[in-house]
């Protein structure tokens, strides 16, 4: 089928030129782009190989979003990163708010994301970081879809919830009983700064990480960031989470999770 380039710059009120760089940049943006990144985590160096595989813009209830494809030879391979803000003529993030960035870091849950599973609040939590990025003007969150279940994985997941529904046990009880070593979360956070650096985000940019998790925080660190405060994600407890939340609370020092927070961050400088 061929396309009348006149008619397409008519319709969106651009010039024949200007659709012809837009179609070249949207082939451009599926050619692979990778780079060689050096991380910390844990006091353990590695280069990654961090490969922008491509981008395109998404249209979500709370704006317009650029959405990255990206795939990093560590453990987890895929990577999904939505940014709120314009990109230059290289694809690349253009951060306006240069001193402080707002980021979360969001692992995948199948369950509860993808098919809404009431046990669990992370679907409410990716929307709310996509509306706290969006009200606040710009940001990015990196979602790490195979790190489902802490990082052990679906079935590992499945076996938990099946526990938990059976044995009503709480989703850190029913964890420790199928983690092998009792070791509950094996997530590593080392592509997320591997996607910093390959968005050539300075040291000197300092974050607010949207998280409840203060595990997810030296790795910034390590790495010459500096968590300037923490962004709490707050969900209402139900009768299906009030028990999770106050394990995740209790037993893997999760902040807030069953208080109404007052303000809207945590300065980790006092904390």
């Amino acid at each position: 089928m061929k396309i009348d380039l006149e008619d397409v710059a008519k319709r969106c009120g651009r010039s024949v030129e200007e659709v012809l760089e837009l179609i070249r940049l949207a082939k451009a943006s599926m050619i692979p782009l990778g780079k060689q990144i050096r991380v910390v985590e844990k006091q353990e160096v590695r280069w990654l190989i961090v490969a922008r595989q491509g981008v395109g813009i998404i249209q979500t209830e709370f704006g317009e979003f650029q959405q990255f494809d990206f795939l990093i030879d560590d453990q987890w391979g895929k990577y999904s990163v939505l940014y709120y803000g314009a990109l230059d003529d290289n694809l690349m993030p253009v951060f306006e708010q240069s001193e402080l960035l707002l980021m979360r870091v969001d692992s995948g849950c199948e369950t509860g994301q993808m098919f809404g599973d009431k046990t669990c609040e992370c679907r409410e939590q990716l929307r709310l970081a996509i509306r706290t990025v969006a009200e606040n003007g710009g940001g990015l969150i990196v979602h790490i879809p195979r790190q489902d279940g802490r990082g052990l994985g679906l079935p590992a997941k499945l076996a938990t919830l099946r526990l938990q529904h059976q044995l009503k046990l709480d989703t850190v009880a029913a964890a420790n009983i199928i983690a092998p070593d009792g070791v509950i979360d094996i997530r590593t956070y080392g592509g997320v700064i591997g996607v910093l650096k390959f968005f050539e985000v300075p040291e000197t940019m300092m974050i607010a990480l949207a998280t409840n998790n203060l595990q997810k925080t030296p790795v910034f660190v390590e790495n010459g960031y500096q968590v300037k405060k923490l962004v709490p994600m707050i969900i209402e407890p139900t009768e299906f989470t009030h028990q999770h939340l106050k394990a995740k609370q209790d037993c893997l020092g999760h902040i807030g999770l069953l208080s109404k927070v007052e303000s809207t961050s945590v300065d980790t400088e006092q904390s």
